[in-house]
């Protein structure tokens, strides 16, 4: 699995309410992403930081979702984004109780 995390600076008159409702306006576009397991929407309203956590089934899938439409996307409603990948060779699920590698 692949986490992808995603952070983009956010202007400083958006608070925690506005950020929410432009994080629900978008949510339904991941409901359906290839390969996407799980995002999760992140903020730090404090430091005017935001972005997502995404856990992908594969690294091609992280690739192919996180394009240049898609950054260019992120970019034009936020700010350039900054996105790391990181292999996920281990995964603690205390939902499910269950440790996955």
């Amino acid at each position: 699995m692949i986490t992808v995390i995603v952070t983009f600076k956010i202007s400083e008159d958006v608070n925690a309410n506005i950020l929410k409702e432009k994080f629900i306006e978008t949510s339904t576009l991941y409901q359906n992403v290839k390969g996407l397991l799980r995002k999760n929407y992140i903020s730090d309203i404090e430091n005017c930081v935001a972005g997502g956590v995404y856990t992908f089934a594969s690294r091609q899938d992280a690739k192919n979702w996180f394009d240049e439409e898609r950054i260019n996307w992120i970019a034009e409603r936020y700010s350039k984004p900054e996105i790391k990948f990181f292999e996920n060779p281990v995964i603690v699920d205390n939902e499910r109780k269950l440790i996955i590698s």
